[in-house]
């Protein structure tokens, strides 16, 4: 009776996860890593991300320093500067500055879908980092 009960409880809403990253490969195939599991939104560019973030509630940010119109850590220093604390994982083939404001760093393309995966899960404070 009581695993039918636990069976029947609502699940917990997917954690809502922004990437800002300009490439579509990297992209889909973040977003195949992590879906369904996590909810990933996109912004191709600083000012797509700037105004999601402005408008939607994310519980990580996952960014690339390399953006067309800029740096992704001035964007990560502009979301702490207005108070904004959730983690942010940048995702780069760029090495980040000693003064970065990023919860974690991970090499592109160099990080493989089981480290991504893991350390997403380490921010979001899920118990989900098994290899899938």
């Amino acid at each position: 009776m009581t695993e039918a009960l636990e069976a029947c409880k609502p699940m917990a809403p997917a954690p809502h996860v922004l990437h800002v990253d300009a490439d579509d490969s990297t992209a889909l195939i973040l977003a195949t890593l992590l879906v369904p599991e996590i909810r990933v939104s996109r912004a191709g560019s600083m000012e797509h991300a700037a105004a999601r973030l402005d408008k939607e509630k994310f519980d990580l940010i996952i960014v690339d320093a390399d953006l067309p119109d800029g740096d992704g850590q001035v964007l990560v220093d502009a979301m702490r500067a207005r108070g904004c604390h959730m983690p942010v994982l940048l995702y780069s083939a760029r090495q980040p500055s000693l003064h970065h404001q990023a919860h974690a760093y991970l090499p592109k393309p160099w990080t493989s879908p089981r480290q991504l995966w893991q350390a997403v899960c380490r921010l979001l404070e899920l118990d989900l980092a098994v290899p899938r």
